[in-house]
């Protein structure tokens, strides 16, 4: 997944022909994360998070999800665009799996771009 993160990356950076000069990575803005858990043993959290991008990105929604010591996350959500005088105009939705690891009874933190939001496992 990282390979491929890295060649959109890449090739948005080199895209023309959606503005004026070359592509540009930028944080998206972050409207909504909603954290969830399944019922699956273990179970499994999920993050449910909605993203605004432009109609003029040349990509939208990249996102890498990382471990920060043994109760912190942090999600970055990144849009590309060519024409940064474009407004949001568009949202999309994440559905991100955090995994099963999770010990019962701690407190959590995840960040995503600008938004943080803290949850104790609970199962």
């Amino acid at each position: 997944m990282f390979a491929m993160l890295a060649v959109i990356l890449v090739l948005g950076t080199l895209a023309t022909g959606c503005g004026e000069g070359p592509c540009i990575s930028y944080d998206a803005p972050i409207e909504d994360v909603v954290i969830w858990a399944d019922n699956s043993s273990p179970t499994e959290y999920f993050l449910d998070v909605i993203y605004g991008f432009s109609s003029c990105d040349g990509y939208s929604g990249s996102y890498e999800v990382k471990r920060v010591g043994n109760t912190s996350i942090e999600v970055d959500i990144f849009n590309g665009t060519c024409d940064s005088d474009c407004p949001i105009d568009r949202y999309g939705t994440h559905n991100i799996s955090m995994g099963s690891d999770f010990v019962m009874g701690l407190n959590y933190t995840v960040a995503v771009n600008n938004v943080t939001e803290n949850f104790v496992a609970w199962v």
